[in-house]
């Protein structure tokens, strides 16, 4: 898989074939054809693993909801702003351009990631608890990710700010949790 991801950023998608993974991995190409049955397997599972880890927000009882959430947050900053993430997100974005092949990979890979950060799953537990509300739940995810790494991601991925220091980064994520919170805590009954 490293040597898969280290090829595919430096050649991109097509020119990087099983013969040159199979060759730099010390191994044979009928090896590699044994763990990945095809390239684009290989590069699914690369993407999946790479840019879509599971997260796992502490669902005790005793964390509140707020809490729950910044652990999901911080996770979050962790896994999509660490530089070997946003290098191979980089290199896949410039492949969609120049690939039809690629561009209905990434959607059909964000829609299955969707339900495996479980972010989604989270948060509609949550309105049906009556801790949060919201229209829905995949918006509520998009919105809470704009409102916290979003910004971050995208100025480190076109490389037009400074990566954050970790106190500002705090804070900044903070802000956006709270402005989320803010604008899906239920009103109290009069």
């Amino acid at each position: 898989m490293k040597v898969a991801c280290a090829l595919l950023q430096k050649q991109g998608y097509h020119h990087t074939t099983m013969d040159h993974i199979a060759h730099h991995a010390g191994m044979s190409k009928k090896t590699l054809y044994l763990f990945f049955p095809s390239k684009r397997t290989l590069i699914e599972q690369l993407i999946l693993e790479e840019l879509f880890p599971p997260l796992t927000p502490a669902p005790l009882p005793q964390n509140s909801v707020e809490s729950q959430l910044r652990e999901i947050i911080f996770q979050m900053a962790e896994i999509f702003l660490c530089e070997k993430r946003l290098s191979l997100l980089r290199t896949i974005i410039g492949e969609t351009n120049r690939s039809p092949s690629i561009q209905q990979l990434m959607t059909e890979l964000f829609h299955l990631a969707g339900s495996k950060t479980n972010i989604q799953n989270w948060l509609q537990a949550q309105k049906e608890a009556g801790t949060l509300t919201f229209a829905n739940a995949t918006d509520a995810a998009d919105h809470l990710f704009g409102l916290t790494i979003g910004g971050p991601m995208l100025s480190r991925l076109a490389h037009c700010g400074a990566a954050r220091n970790k106190a500002d980064l705090q804070r900044y994520l903070e802000e956006g949790l709270r402005i989320f919170l803010h604008g899906c805590t239920p009103l109290p009954l009069s």
